[in-house]
């Protein structure tokens, strides 16, 4: 798997001695904190997914190394374009790390838009919109998961009600998150930990990841 959280191709290296030079193989390597919107059309179709993502503090330290270029101390949205726009391209390689299905279809998406970087406090924040190939109306129910299935990320879902939104959404649909009794770990871990949960599944990061369950009329 190309790093894809990365510049210059060096971000295991770099996290090998941000922490305490762990094994290449440990997992996850980088921490990233996501909410999102489900956005409808006005007849009532799903037309795409708004993403907003926080990075970890390792990794908002190395992505943002020498991009203060007018050195006013501040990371500015135009300082980080290059950036986000070098993520936002590579997102297909990794399917968005994004799963919707509508009326239990898994649905396929165009390149993302809209997307911006910028500093939100001392964490990096990647917004972008994720548009479904086609607009798809809902006969009966849509669910969204946001994980990467090697688990070299770790995705937590924000948390509160407010994680996942509905946007323009016919009258009548409601939405529950559903979240896995246990969170993703916050530091990387063991190669024996890794493996004994690869074990019990082949898709680790699924194991962490919580799902938005929405039901329209």
């Amino acid at each position: 798997m190309r790093d894809w959280f990365s510049r210059g191709g060096v971000l295991l290296a770099l996290l090998g001695v941000l922490l305490g030079a762990a094994p290449a193989q440990a997992h996850p390597h980088v921490w990233v904190t996501s909410s999102a919107e489900v956005i409808f059309n006005p007849e009532g179709s799903v037309v795409a997914i708004r993403h907003s993502w926080d990075f970890d503090e390792a990794y908002t330290s190395f992505a943002v190394q020498g991009l203060d270029t007018n050195k006013d101390g501040k990371i500015s949205r135009d300082e980080l374009a290059a950036l986000a726009q070098e993520n936002a391209e590579s997102l297909h390689e990794f399917d968005f790390f994004t799963s919707l299905k509508i009326d239990g279809k898994r649905q396929s998406f165009g390149q993302p838009k809209d997307y911006f970087m910028e500093m939100k406090g001392p964490l990096l924040r990647f917004v972008y919109t994720l548009p479904l190939a086609a607009p798809v109306k809902p006969k009966t129910s849509v669910s969204l998961e946001v994980a990467d299935n090697t688990f070299f990320v770790a995705f937590n879902l924000a948390e509160g009600d407010q994680a996942v939104t509905l946007v323009g959404a016919p009258q009548g649909c409601t939405m529950k998150i559903t979240r896995p009794k246990i969170q993703a770990p916050q530091q990387t871990l063991s190669e024996q930990a890794f493996e004994a949960l690869r074990g019990q599944s082949g898709d680790v990061g699924l194991q962490f990841a919580p799902k938005a369950l929405i039901a329209c009329p």
